[in-house]
């Protein structure tokens, strides 16, 4: 998977399934998308109260999965996904992915697949690991935090929701020739967070991941589907 630049990217949504089992979600997968390849680039704003409710909470959660994924009761130990990915030619896979959860050669986190060379996002999002680390400490601070973010020739907006679960969408526009942006590809998560959290889940947990990225700029009603939710570990 790629991002513009330095990010890597995707969001979809689809399938209908009901996940449950230790640790794992309950998250009922629609077939919707929260993509939309006419999407323009939104105003520049600062977060709205509700946003920075959810964002705490993520925050918050994130920060307690990242010191508790370090522990003994998690390092090591194994995550089960369940993915499907539809690429460009509208070829659809539907897979199970049996992980290890250990750290990177960066020292951050990351789930590693055992058992498929399948796509797969295994990077474990945390308070400072992710695209959420350079917004949480001035989050869980009080302080400004806007929609935007601008790097080289690509702007990433964030919006917070709440989909049975809190979560944020991350949409990557590129800027064109004409020094306008289009969208390029997004991202959504669906955390666990306190709220939400009953003995045996994963506090911080990312229950649901999704991305879709456009095939080709000649063609911006063609792009690729990609989903994974946590089932158990």
């Amino acid at each position: 998977m790629r991002r513009p630049a330095s990010f890597k990217t995707f969001i979809t949504l689809s399938t209908s399934i009901i996940l449950s089992s230790c640790g794992g979600g309950n998250s009922k997968l629609g077939n919707t998308s929260s993509f939309n390849v006419s999407a323009i680039l939104a105003e520049e704003r600062p977060l709205s109260v509700d946003e920075r409710n959810i964002a705490t909470r993520i925050c918050y959660a994130y920060q307690s999965k990242s010191k508790n994924f370090r522990g003994a009761n998690f390092l090591g130990s194994r995550f089960i996904f369940l993915a499907k990915k539809t690429d460009c030619g509208n070829n659809v896979t539907s897979y199970q992915v049996t992980t290890t959860m250990n750290y990177d050669q960066n020292n951050g986190l990351s789930y590693f697949p055992t058992n498929t060379s399948n796509q797969f996002f295994g990077k474990v999002e945390t308070d400072t690991s992710g695209y959420l680390a350079q917004l949480c400490p001035s989050i869980l601070t009080n302080q400004p935090v806007s929609n935007t973010t601008t790097q080289q020739n690509f702007k990433i907006q964030i919006s917070f929701i709440r989909e049975q679960l809190d979560g944020f969408v991350l949409n990557y526009f590129v800027q064109q020739p004409d020094l306008t942006y289009k969208i390029s590809n997004a991202e959504k998560f669906k955390v666990r967070t306190q709220i939400d959290y009953t003995n045996g889940q994963v506090l911080g947990m990312d229950e649901y991941y999704s991305s879709q990225q456009l095939c080709s700029s000649l063609d911006r009603n063609k792009f690729s589907n990609y989903e994974q939710s946590f089932t158990s570990r």
